[in-house]
């Protein structure tokens, strides 16, 4: 996996360029790695909107990802992460007989007082799901489970080896 250290991608870096030069056998595998901040926040949009570009998907889809992209990062360092430490958003794409399977995956620091673990958030999801939660259709209550269910293929939620939270997203295009 290649790995891109946000802080050190210019504003005037071609972002299409450092995506073709890394797009091999019909697949892209980088690992984005930011500091936990917001700051970071437009250049991570910026470099998943790239990827949709360069893929050639529609507007919507790339919106669709991006606001997926952009909700999986703000909750890493809202709710688990320390702003003096490191996330990663590694973003995954397989091109397969003109399937594009995409693969979001956000690693947050587990610094946070009370980090979540997978088990937490599978546990958390279980019980809004219990609820009827995903029925709900209000614009404004946007929340990582709504949003991301009701546009993706498949949501998971995994431990690092370090324990801290690994929220993962598929979809099949």
């Amino acid at each position: 996996m290649d790995k891109i250290y946000i802080d050190k991608l210019s504003k005037w870096h071609n972002k299409l360029d450092i995506i073709k030069s890394l797009f091999k056998d019909d697949s892209l595998n980088i690992e984005l790695i930011y500091k936990s901040k917001f700051e970071n926040t437009k250049d991570l949009r910026d470099f998943v909107d790239s990827v949709c570009l360069f893929l050639k998907f529609s507007d919507k889809l790339r919106s669709r990802i991006v606001l997926i992209s952009d909700e999986l990062n703000n909750n890493a360092i809202e709710y688990w992460s320390s702003q003096d430490a490191f996330n990663s958003l590694r973003i995954s794409t397989e091109i397969i007989e003109w399937v594009v399977n995409f693969n979001l995956e956000v690693e947050d620091n587990g610094q946070w007082k009370a980090p979540k673990k997978a088990l937490d958030m599978e546990t958390m999801r279980a019980h809004k799901l219990k609820l009827g939660y995903f029925n709900h259709d209000s614009i404004r209550w946007r929340w990582l489970f709504l949003i991301i269910v009701k546009l993706v293929d498949r949501l998971y939620f995994k431990n690092s080896k370090e324990g801290w939270l690994i929220a993962w997203v598929k979809i099949k295009i």
